[in-house]
């Protein structure tokens, strides 16, 4: 059985749709070390099994944001300033860890966050990483590059 949650920004522009294996109370919560996930006290959620959709429903309110190795890149709302999740795109493919904050029922994820530390990895062991733990993401509306 899957288990379907949608989100959004707070203004709407950004819209989110996860499908998890499992119930999100039985998902493995994180909690990147990264200075700009703890000042944003981010709580996220990735599975190679799940699906995600990010969808731009107004595509000029998208704000990306690339820092330290620029492997990812943070998209948040430029209206309402809300993270929705961290992205990484790769020969046309694209992987996310969902922001649990940006999710309507975001409360279902019970289960405490899990610190996590990535500040010792080189560039490619990030990428492969991500790769292999981080949900496939379809992005509609997305702007080509």
């Amino acid at each position: 059985m899957t288990h379907r949650l949608n989100g959004a920004c707070h203004c709407g522009a950004i819209g989110l749709e996860l499908t998890l294996p499992r119930p999100p109370e039985e998902e493995v919560v994180g909690a990147c070390q990264c200075s700009f996930c703890r000042k944003h006290s981010a709580r996220t959620v990735s599975d190679p099994k799940a699906q995600a959709r990010l969808v731009l429903r107004e595509p000029i309110e998208l704000q990306r944001y690339r820092f330290g190795l620029s492997a990812s890149e943070v998209v948040l709302c430029r209206r309402c300033g809300v993270y929705v999740a961290m992205l990484m795109t790769e020969a046309g493919k694209a992987w996310s860890t969902i922001n649990i904050d940006a999710l309507d029922e975001r409360a279902r994820f019970t289960r405490p966050a899990e610190p996590r530390d990535f500040s010792g990895e080189t560039l490619e062991g990030r990428r492969e990483r991500r790769i292999a733990r981080w949900t496939p993401t379809e992005l509609v509306g997305w702007p080509k590059e």
